[in-house]
Formats: C-alpha cells, structure tokens, sequence
C-alpha cells in the first residue's frame, strides 16, 4: 500500500517516537534528562515547614505563577494516616528562580491572614480558555466520603486565588492524591488524567464537552472497595487506561502520577512526566517504596509509551540524601529564551517513611529542572556513525531548520530525495554543507544555499548521516 505523505507544512517536529524514521541504523531514539539547576523554593511559614511538595506552574507573560502544597509539622498519628489537611499556596516570580509568596490576606492561620495560603485547596489548576471572566482559572476538588458524596468537584476562580467550589459531582469517585484536567485544543475538549486502580496505580483518561457537568465513565459489576464498604470508590476499570505498566516492568511498581503537558512548541506533543513507584515489601514501613520521574509521550494524549529502555527522566540522588527518597514532578512548564523549566519537589524520605516520623520537619522542597527547547528526546547517531530516513513528507517554506546538537567531534549532513528514495538534484548529502556545533535553529544548506522553496508541496524523505550526534526536531520555514 503507498504511504500518504505526512502533512508537515510549516510545524515543528519533535523525534520523540518512530513517527519521522521510516528507517535507520546506527541511531536510536533517547530520552534526555534536564539540568537540574538546585532548589528554587523551601519552607518558610510553619503552615508549610513540615513538608512542602509541587503543584501547578503557569506561565502568563513574564509572570510564573506556581500553585503548591504544604504541611504543617505536627503530625497527629501518622500511622492512622491522620495527616491534617495540606495547606494549598500560591507563589510568583518573574525569573523562575526567585520566588516571592505574596501575603494574600485570604485565610487565617494561628490567628493571622498574613500568609499565601488559598482557601478551597485542591489540585491541577489551570487557565481555562474557553471559560468566561469569571471562571478563567479552573481546578479539581478531590474529596473522599460516602457513595452519595464523595468523588471530585471544580471549583473556578478569576484570578486563581479566590475560589468557589460548583456544588456539582462531576465523577463519582475518589482517586485520591494526583489528578489532572486540561483543554486539549488538538480535539476541541477537556480531558481529565486520573488515577485509577487496575490493580495496581494507573493513570486512565476520560474526555469530556463541558467540564462542568458530570464526566462520562463505563459502569462495571464490582467496583473497587479499596477504601471500605460503604465509602465512594476509586476508579479500576470504569475508564480506559493511558498510562499504565506493563511486562517490562517489574510486578510491584506502580505509575504513580499524571503531571501530562501538551508541548507548545511543536506538533502533536504529549509529555507525561509519571512517577513509577516500586514498593518495597521488605520495609518496616507499610505502602513503601521509592520513587522518580519517567518521561512517557504521546501523539494524541490517549495512549502513552515509555522509552528509552525506561531511564528516569529525573532519577533518584544518593540515598539519605534530600532528593534519596522520593522524586515528584509538577504540572506545566514555562519556556524562557531557548529553555523549559519546569519543577520538581523532592524528598529524602521514600514513599511510606514518614509513617515512622512524629514530626514533618522541613521535609521537601521545590527543584528546577531546566532542559533544551524542544530536547526532550533526540534522535542520536552512534560515534562511529549512523544515519536516518524519514517517511516522505510535504511542507511549507523555503528552508529547513533543525535543532541539532553535533558537539565539537560529530556532524550531520541532509540529503534531500523524492519520495521514491532518488537524491534530488542539487540537494544530496555531497552538496550539503556539513553541520558542526551545537545549535537551537540551524539552517542547512547546499553549496551555501538554503532554498528550497521550489520543493515547496512536493513529497521529499530526508535522509539524514549523522556522526555522534543528537537530532532534536525539524521543522521547514
């Protein structure tokens, strides 16, 4: 059957899956860990000196508005898992680095409103495009109860400060901590990443028209009892999953979290940053284990894959130190110049420790992770060599841009064929003039030409040789 060229026009295109490689040898796509750039935000007031974990991050202009939790230090009987409800806060900061919490004057915390505490707490805020004025900031209310009761809620706001809760359920069920909604504009709808049991933690997606009206599931005989007869249950198999293990992984491990973000940047781009969490039954702690981040991408947010041999994404420190423990990431990412932050909280204590804690003493702490503009994953060609070819695809434009990293001892080249693998006349790996160095926007040439405006709506396969090398994305201009 002839393959269909694939539309690409003028978009940006990211490798992160097998999508622009019809063939190859010698390379292999690779995940790529961010810098880690150190903590950005520590406790301060006692409604957070106990243990201070991520949230949400929103970028609105040359403002970073960050939604996070925190707990105070006492702890009533951790073993009961009688944690006092998190307080829910709110910090800015013009740079990503330094981070400023305003004093709200919202809610009153031993005696004083001099505090960035919101009142309403919940999870997964977001700024709602399609939603009037006085609704623009959206977030779920995750509440446990009985059948009649519990489940999760939306609450709006204006400004995402001020809060009021719909009395609305939308979902009749409670999938406890990481939960996430968003408006996916590829399909015109909102889509919820919740987390479900089936039997061990998933992450299952359901899509929906209005956010504010009750979520579409699929009914089954037995639903979970995980939290007692009687008490509203977590979702199992009532929605399909996105995320999930599978027989690579080992039998114990959970995906722990969503925390997925539509990249952008570029065309069709789904990155989940989930946490696979491995519990430890040998550990005097009960529901144990470590933690850190794995990347997972998708096309179109309904399936998830994990690649690269499954590498962390941000992996653990050195054991008993403060990231040893337990590594979560926060939901959003902000792009500043040719870079992405985004935060992670990290803990030196593993997922059950702090059962054994009488105290939550400055557990946690927000990190910054810093990575490339678009490095997520690469395309990476062996020392020795490798090369590339794509599927035939039509564009826009008259250049081709790449965001390609050579190093000081590698290189690229791009031979430009029909979609019948001939070179095309005057654009052949031979004429093209050879890449070196590192560079965010590169534009190729051919003896020191790059137009290639009279290729403009034909159907071209790149071919590409590359040396020791990383090949982020293309994209025609």
């Amino acid at each position: 059957m002839e393959q269909q060229p694939l539309q690409v026009a003028g978009r940006k295109q990211l490798f992160i899956d097998q999508r622009f490689i019809a063939e190859s040898d010698g390379v292999d796509l690779r995940v790529n860990p961010p810098e880690r750039r150190g903590l950005v935000l520590k406790a301060e007031g006692p409604w957070e000196a106990g243990w201070l974990f991520s949230g949400t991050l929103i970028q609105e202009g040359e403002l970073l508005r960050m939604w996070y939790g925190g707990w105070p230090v006492t702890v009533p009987d951790p073993k009961k898992r009688d944690m006092p409800p998190p307080s829910f806060c709110y910090a800015e900061s013009a740079d990503g680095i330094r981070w400023q919490r305003p004093k709200l004057g919202l809610f009153e915390y031993e005696g004083s409103t001099e505090n960035n505490i919101i009142p309403g707490g919940g999870s997964s805020v977001f700024r709602d495009v399609n939603a009037p004025a006085e609704q623009a900031y959206r977030m779920l209310v995750v509440k446990p109860g009985d059948a009649d009761n519990g489940g999760i809620y939306v609450a709006t706001s204006p400004d995402g400060l001020r809060w009021t809760e719909h009395p609305m359920r939308v979902f009749p069920f409670y999938p406890d901590t990481y939960n996430q909604v968003l408006y996916d504009p590829r399909i015109g709808k909102y889509v919820a990443y919740v987390r479900s049991w089936a039997p061990l933690r998933k992450v299952a997606r359901t899509q929906m028209d209005d956010l504010m009206k009750p979520w579409p599931y699929t009914e089954i005989e037995e639903p979970s009892t995980l939290w007692g007869e009687g008490a509203v249950p977590p979702p199992s198999h009532e929605l399909p999953q996105a995320i999930s293990c599978d027989e690579l992984d080992p039998p114990d491990m959970d995906l722990y979290t969503p925390c997925v973000n539509i990249y952008p940047y570029a065309e069709d781009v789904y990155l989940s940053f989930t946490t696979p969490y491995r519990h430890d039954p040998a550990s005097k702690w009960p529901n144990d284990g470590l933690v850190e981040v794995q990347l997972a991408v998708s096309r179109d947010g309904v399936r998830f894959e994990r690649p690269d041999r499954r590498n962390a994404y941000i992996p653990l420190g050195i054991r008993g130190g403060p990231q040893g423990g337990s590594i979560y990431m926060g939901v959003g990412m902000a792009r500043m110049g040719d870079e992405i932050y985004h935060y992670y909280s990290a803990l030196e204590n593993s997922h059950g420790e702090y059962f054994g804690y009488e105290e939550l003493k400055g557990l946690g702490g927000l990190y910054l992770a810093v990575q490339r503009l678009d490095g997520f994953m690469s395309a990476d060609a062996a020392y020795a060599g490798g090369w590339l070819v794509t599927p035939p695809v039509c564009f826009a434009g008259d250049r081709l841009e790449l965001n390609i990293d050579c190093g000081a001892t590698g290189h690229a080249r791009i031979e430009l064929r029909d979609e019948n693998d001939i070179p095309l006349k005057g654009y052949s790996a031979e004429d093209c003039d050879l890449i070196r160095g590192n560079h965010i926007r590169y534009t190729v040439t051919w003896k020191g030409n790059s137009n290639i405006s009279e290729l403009t709506g034909k159907a071209i396969r790149l071919y590409i040789t590359m040396r020791n090398t990383r090949l982020f994305a293309f994209q025609f201009k």
